[in-house]
């Protein structure tokens, strides 16, 4: 009676194998879960902007209402200048993946400002979320009469 088994070789190549597939499956949701966060914080900036935009169109304070923008964060504040030390001021952190760049505004600053009554902006232009593990942007535009396009 001859008795059936896997040999040792065998048995190596398909641990190899589940390892290797094991690998790609994590490496892919973590690729997967970076490119979910920067579209959800691309999503939620966007939101956050429309909503300053229209804080201005209604007149909220009756001041010009703005977004600075930093590299891992940006700043919701009401005035014509942004004030780093204002305490009203909401301050939003990106995940450490996620970072903007190439902010190219008119006026080269980094302060889109919405004015009432229409919230309109003289600081329209572009800039990009960017994942920094993936390589990945999105580009986002801010036209002169405020809206936000991505």
């Amino acid at each position: 009676m001859k008795k059936r088994a896997f040999t040792l070789l065998e048995m190596l190549v398909v641990f190899t194998l589940m390892g290797i597939m094991f690998g790609l499956v994590i490496l892919y949701s973590q690729v997967t879960q970076v490119r979910a966060d920067l579209y959800g914080q691309v999503d939620e900036f966007v939101s956050y902007a429309r909503l300053v935009q229209s804080d201005a169109a209604s007149g909220k304070d009756n001041l010009p209402q703005g977004i600075h923008l930093g590299i891992g964060s940006y700043t919701l504040f009401s005035g014509a200048v942004y004030d780093p030390s204002d305490t009203s001021n909401t301050l939003l952190e990106l995940p450490p993946t996620l970072e903007i760049q190439n902010i190219t505004l008119n006026g080269a600053g980094s302060d889109i400002l919405f004015s009432p009554p229409y919230g309109e902006t003289d600081t329209y232009g572009s800039f990009n979320f960017a994942s920094l593990s993936t390589g990945k942007t999105v580009l986002i535009t801010i036209s002169a009469n405020g809206t936000i396009d991505y």
